[in-house]
């Protein structure tokens, strides 16, 4: 499709007096119907769309009948595709800059190109879209009034677990997304450093497998496949107020502890874990999913 410049000034009815617009479009997350008026105006109407994934977005506008030029922009290439942005802005062309799902620059590329594109004198304007992370929030239950939204966490053992420590004592939600191979690692991990929280799980948004589970972390755990599959947002429980955590710092002379009362005192998980979160101010929960673990090693 070749449009002129007016064109897409008369259509959305947005004007730059300095070369093209750079439009940051959010997109479905899942199902295609939740795309906007305004989001399909925009994308048929500009002449360039930058994609993190060319393949997905040809697909999307293929659904809508656009044919628009594309280039790639995406984590490993942002820089080359922020140059071709900038090229096109400079000629008095409007771009579009597209991820996978969702809004761009949410744990997805684009807050490089926004930052340069707007370090040139470049118009930016927003086009919302669904977002994952207040989709989940809104059907979690969990208090959205304040909320960390961390992204990815680290697929490194050693620093995912430093990470949490780091966030174990925040008392807002917390969000994070997580991909389907790490997902069992890391809610064994969400455990240890943070306590045995309530967490929901929104699996597949708006998909047709979509899947909402409220759990403790540690049932949630469990019931996980090695086989799971799909985009993950977990929505986890802040730090109580005032209430002490049981951190990977502290775990260990717990577990001596739980240990002791249980094989030495011949004490039943229940109790040992009743006495402890007695002693600590810790939570029952998270003291008696520890002994549980303790009582199975020793049988």
């Amino acid at each position: 499709m070749n449009l002129t410049v007016t064109c897409m000034k008369t259509r959305t009815n947005e004007s730059s007096d300095s070369g093209g617009i750079f439009y940051i479009t959010g997109t479905p997350i899942g199902n295609l119907q939740d795309i906007s008026e305004r989001m399909q105006t925009v994308l048929s109407s500009v002449e360039l769309v930058a994609a993190e994934d060319t393949r997905r977005t040809r697909n999307l506008l293929s659904h809508l009948g656009i044919s628009a030029r594309l280039i790639s922009c995406r984590e490993q290439n942002e820089a080359a595709g922020t140059e071709k942005i900038l090229h096109a802005l400079s000629t008095g062309l409007d771009v579009a800059l597209v991820t996978d799902a969702g809004m761009p620059a949410l744990s997805d590329p684009g807050r490089r190109a926004v930052k340069i594109v707007r370090s040139h004198g470049y118009r930016i304007v927003p086009v919302p879209g669904p977002s994952a992370v207040t989709t989940a929030l809104s059907v979690s239950g969990m208090p959205a009034d304040q909320f960390h939204f961390e992204g990815f966490l680290p697929s490194k053992q050693a620093a995912r677990r430093k990470r949490l420590e780091e966030l174990s004592n925040i008392k807002c939600t917390l969000v994070f997304f997580e991909a389907p191979h790490r997902l069992k690692a890391t809610l064994e991990d969400m455990q240890r450093h943070l306590g045995d929280r309530e967490t929901f799980m929104a699996r597949e948004l708006t998909k047709l497998h979509e899947t909402l589970v409220s759990s403790k972390i540690s049932a949630l755990r469990d019931m996980i496949s090695s086989g799971v599959r799909g985009e993950i947002t977990l929505v986890v429980q802040g730090a109580a107020s005032g209430a002490p955590q049981m951190t990977g710092e502290t775990e260990g002379r717990l577990r001596e502890l739980v240990s002791c009362l249980i094989s030495a005192e011949s004490m039943s998980v229940k109790n040992a874990s009743a006495l402890v979160a007695g002693l600590t101010g810790i939570s029952k929960n998270s003291i008696y999913s520890l002994a549980i673990g303790i009582k199975d090693q020793q049988t």
